[in-house]
């Protein structure tokens, strides 16, 4: 249920920031939507261990994030790009806590994809209302 929330929610953002967003929302959009499809097929151990194929698609959008907030003249993309650092680490303490429960690494990492998503939403919208002024 949850799941297919956040894929109802990161369609219409995304499709908003396509509409009605300039560059930078359009490019955070298409990277977040493109983490978002290949995602599910890098999970290797179902969360029971490291993910290092999801780490390495998180700290590619990280990267592409940082480097639209680093361009980037608006300040939603830097709290995208935050937003998404804390996804990314999470991925880092299962190397150090090899015990974790699954679903709570499975939870704790998908949880940080709301923000940024959120970001991208509050960032389009501000643009766009910008324009209609």
């Amino acid at each position: 249920m949850l799941q297919t929330a956040f894929l109802i929610l990161l369609i219409g953002t995304c499709l908003f920031a396509f509409l009605r967003g300039r560059t930078d929302e359009r490019l955070a959009a298409g990277g977040m939507m493109l983490a978002a499809l290949i995602t599910p097929l890098a999970v290797s151990s179902g969360f029971a261990s490291p993910e290092t194929g999801v780490l390495g698609i998180d700290v590619a959008l990280l990267t592409f994030l940082f480097i639209i907030a680093l361009k980037s003249d608006r300040f939603w993309p830097l709290w995208a790009a935050g937003f998404h650092v804390v996804g990314t680490t999470i991925h880092l303490a299962t190397f150090v806590e090899v015990d974790i429960w699954p679903p709570a690494y499975a939870n704790a990492q998908g949880f940080w994809a709301w923000p940024v998503l959120a970001a991208l939403f509050v960032g389009t919208l501000l643009e766009a209302r910008y324009r209609n002024n």
